[in-house]
């Protein structure tokens, strides 16, 4: 059997302060730590609606005008691709 007091946490929401990532508390402190950010920086949303689906945060490349799903190293990765290269057009 779960822990009950474990699954009461998987239902409630926090956002990162300095990204504005939204995730249940666990995942919030890995996605954290694997940047650099205090684990502290981190507000409470709410509990997690019905039907809940995470999703990633979206940018702009400002070089061929995709939209890129992620944070700024997703960006930083796709801005080195042929993909990225070949919308920009040679000489760029």
């Amino acid at each position: 059997m779960a822990n009950p007091q474990n699954l009461k946490g998987q239902q409630m929401l926090f956002r990162c302060t300095e990204t504005g990532f939204v995730t249940t508390a666990p995942a919030l402190n890995r996605y954290q730590r694997g940047r650099g950010i205090d684990p502290k920086l981190r507000e409470f949303v709410g509990v997690k609606p019905e039907g809940w689906k995470r999703m990633a945060p979206v940018l702009q490349c400002e070089l061929c005008g995709l939209e890129i799903k992620g944070g700024p190293w997703d960006l930083t990765q796709h801005q080195t691709t042929k993909r990225c290269q070949a919308k920009r057009g040679p000489g760029s």
